[in-house]
């Protein structure tokens, strides 16, 4: 079960809503963006780290796409954590973000449309955001 530092939009879940899951451990990014993503229409939820993204997307509800920063405080990483969710949530799309350049090559195997450098605007997470749960509407599940 996620821990009580893990948000989520409150209210009924609407299945019509795509479910975003931000993993960041930095307060303040990981809450404003989670916060604008709300304010677009999305479910959101939060994690500050690889084992409360691994509780939340083994709960029951599931998620579209996880949006992740790379370098996360802990033993794990954002690599870690797209790699899990490679083996075990397959359907789940994944978007890794890191402000370092040597991590973009890496980034790129993992990501379904490479990452997302940093620093990056709202608007452009959303834009990309919206092309991958598009493009799988457009072509069903991997």
């Amino acid at each position: 079960m996620p821990s009580p530092q893990t948000r989520s939009q409150t209210g009924p879940a609407d299945k019509s809503v795509a479910t975003i899951l931000v993993v960041e451990d930095d307060v303040l990014i990981r809450l404003a963006l989670a916060d604008y993503l709300r304010d677009c229409g999305y479910r959101v939820f939060e994690a500050i780290s690889v084992a409360e993204a691994k509780a939340v997307l083994n709960a029951d509800t599931p998620v579209d796409l996880v949006f992740s920063d790379v370098d996360l405080s802990g033993e794990e990483n954002g690599f870690t954590l797209a790699s899990w969710i490679r083996q075990h949530h397959p359907d789940t799309k994944v978007l890794l973000t890191s402000g370092l350049a040597r991590t973009a090559e890496k980034a790129g195997d993992l990501c379904d449309e490479g990452p997302m450098p940093k620093p990056y605007t709202y608007e452009a997470v959303l834009q990309r955001i919206q092309t991958l749960l598009r493009r799988n509407k457009e072509t069903g599940p991997r």
